[in-house]
């Protein structure tokens, strides 16, 4: 659990309308009123992460790792998609070597549109070098069907916005 998620300070969310934030929802108009006038509060700012997308890359994880013999766990498969897709921190050993190791794509590292990105590399990547030339249409349908995914894929979306 990251230091983030341990805090004991309240967090609302809030939307911009015309310059100014407001509360989103009823708890945050309670909980924004709980705020001492002209005193200044830290804020974070953050665009929630799609739960069902994350859900989804989860279980395209899972096919992948089935169909192929090149990786014994989805986070080894998780862990070889980041490095292929940049998604590293750098660290140094003891002897003064940098190596590159995976980062994280957990709702607090990662925000929506970075994710949406990594979501379609990781795709292309799993095309092109881990299952080459797999259906990635079938994979996604499968993988809908397994997460109960309803949304409209991205990829499906920017495909047909191309096409038209």
């Amino acid at each position: 659990m990251s230091a983030s998620n341990k805090s004991k300070n309240k967090w609302i969310l809030v939307r911009k309308v015309d310059g100014h934030l407001i509360p989103h929802a009823a708890y945050d108009v309670e909980m924004f009123q709980a705020i001492p006038e002209n005193v200044p509060v830290r804020a974070q700012f953050a665009q929630p992460r799609s739960g069902p997308r994350h859900r989804l890359y989860r279980v395209i994880l899972r096919l992948v790792t089935h169909n192929t013999d090149l990786f014994a766990t989805e986070d080894s498969l998780h862990d070889t998609l980041l490095l292929s897709n940049g998604v590293v921190r750098p660290v140094m050993t003891t002897a003064g070597e940098i190596i590159m190791i995976p980062s994280s794509t957990a709702f607090d590292a990662m925000g929506e549109e970075e994710f949406k990105a990594y979501f379609d590399a990781a795709l292309e990547t799993i095309q092109a070098h881990i299952i080459p030339g797999i259906d990635l249409d079938e994979l996604l349908k499968e993988a809908r069907a397994q997460s109960n995914y309803k949304a409209a894929n991205d990829n499906e979306e920017r495909r047909n916005e191309e096409a038209a």
